[in-house]
C-alpha cells in the first residue's frame, strides 16, 4: 500500500468529522416516498443517525479493499436497507438498527484503516525465487487443480531445482509436481502410468517451460554442464527388463536440450 493511497483514504476519513446540516438525512426527503424513509426524515434522531451513517458509508465505500472485500461491502448495505424497509414506520425498530449499524461501519473503518496504515509501513515484498516466466508455469499447475474439478490442498508448491543446464552462465529451472495434492482430482498432476508433470525451463528459451512425465527427477551440476535425468513410461525404452527401469538423460548439446533413454536398475 504506498503512502499515497494511506492518505488518500485518510482525507476520505476526515469526511466523517465535515458537521452535518441539522436534521438532514443521506436521501433527500422531498421525495421519500417509503414507510421507512418517511419515518425516518419526520423524526430528528433517526434522520441525525442516519446521516452520520451516510458520512460512515461514504468513508468506508472508498477505502482500498482486498479482494472479495468490496463485494462484501455491498452486500452488507444492501441487507441494511432490506431490514430498514421490514421495519416500516416504526421507530422502535429503527433507531436499535441504525445505532448497530452505525457502529458496524466505526469498527470496519478502524479495522480497515488499520490493515491500510500496517500495508504502508510493511517491508517491501522479497523477490520472487524465479523468473516471471517460471512463475507464471508455477500459476499454470495451479490452475490444473481447478481445471480437473479439483481444490488444491495447502500451500504446497511444486519442487523446484535449478542449475546452469544450457551453459550460458544463468541458471536454468526444473518444476516437480509431485508434492501438489489436488482434492476432487487426485490424476491432476499424478499417474500411476507415468509418473507427474516435470516443466523444465531454460534461459536460452526464455524459460518457456519444456513438459514432460515422470518421476525421480534428478539435477547434477557437473563441472562445464548440468544433466538432468528423469524415471518414464518404460515405453521410451526399448530394453527395459524385469528389475529395471527406464530413464531418460537431458544434456545441452550447443543448440537444444537432447534426451536419451536407457533402462537400469529401479
Amino acid at each position: 500500500m504506498s503512502a499515497r493511497r494511506l492518505a488518500a483514504a485518510l482525507g476520505l476519513l476526515g469526511l466523517i468529522a465535515a458537521p452535518h446540516a441539522a436534521g438532514a438525512a443521506s436521501f433527500d426527503c422531498a421525495k421519500a416516498a417509503a414507510p421507512d424513509e418517511r419515518a425516518i426524515c419526520a423524526d430528528a434522531t433517526l434522520s441525525a443517525l442516519d446521516s452520520e451513517m451516510g458520512g460512515l458509508w461514504y468513508a468506508y465505500d472508498r477505502v482500498p479493499m482486498l479482494m472479495g472485500g468490496s463485494g462484501t461491502r455491498r452486500d452488507e448495505a444492501r441487507a441494511f436497507l432490506a431490514a430498514r424497509a421490514q421495519c416500516g414506520a416504526n421507530a422502535g425498530c429503527l433507531l436499535p438498527l441504525y445505532r448497530n449499524r452505525v457502529a458496524t461501519l466505526q469498527l470496519q473503518i478502524d479495522d480497515a484503516m488499520e490493515t491500510l496504515t500496517r500495508q504502508a509501513n510493511a517491508a517491501p515484498a522479497p523477490p520472487a525465487p524465479a523468473p516471471q516466466p517460471v512463475m507464471d508455469q508455477v500459476g499454470a499447475f495451479f490452475a490444473q487443480c481447478s481445471a480437473a474439478g479439483g481444490k488444491l490442498q495447502g500451500n504446497a508448491w511444486p519442487a523446484m531445482m535449478s542449475a546452469d543446464i544450457d551453459h550460458d552462465g544463468r541458471l536454468d529451472y526444473v518444476l516437480n509436481t509431485q508434492t501438489l495434492r489436488c482434492d476432487g482430482a487426485p490424476t491432476a498432476y499424478c499417474a500411476a502410468a507415468d509418473g507427474c508433470d516435470i516443466a523444465v525451463s531454460l534461459s536460452r528459451a526464455s524459460y518457456a517451460p519444456t513438459k514432460l512425465r515422470g518421476v525421480r527427477p534428478t539435477l547434477m551440476q557437473g563441472a562445464d554442464l548440468a544433466t538432468f535425468y528423469l524415471r518414464v513410461d518404460k515405453k521410451l525404452c526399448s530394453d527395459v527388463t524385469s528389475g529395471t527401469a527406464c530413464w531418460g538423460t537431458w544434456k545441452w548439446n550447443g543448440t537444444a536440450l537432447a534426451p536419451s533413454y536407457k533402462a537400469r536398475q529401479r
